[in-house]
């Protein structure tokens, strides 16, 4: 923690760690029910994507070396950069739905 204090990295970390238990048993909380597979699958994915939002904000501030791309994470490119990170996670988790149903209709 260079800045003394928790930034928004930190938080993003502890919700993947609160995320990443409750996907691994989303099986065994009755809860769910039937949407265990989709529960497990949208929140694997979420996990995935919140990973992936302090990598952009990381890759695209301090590279390359000499002259970043990004002054921080209010820089124009970043913002781009997570808006598309966005889309691929929504795009990404509705295919793996639409897989998921079609492969429960086959074997069903």
């Amino acid at each position: 923690m260079k800045l003394g204090h928790p930034t928004a990295g930190h938080y993003v970390a502890v919700l993947i760690l609160i995320l990443l238990p409750i996907a691994i048993f989303v099986h065994q909380l009755r809860i769910f029910g039937k949407l265990a597979n989709y529960t497990q699958v949208i929140l694997m994915s979420a996990t995935l994507f919140f990973s992936l939002i302090p990598a952009v904000v990381e890759t695209l501030t301090r590279l390359p070396i000499s002259a970043p791309l990004a002054s921080g994470p209010g820089s124009p490119i970043v913002q781009k950069g997570l808006s598309c990170l966005i889309i691929l996670f929504i795009v990404g988790v509705c295919y793996q739905l639409v897989k998921l149903r079609a492969s429960r209709k086959v074997t069903v």
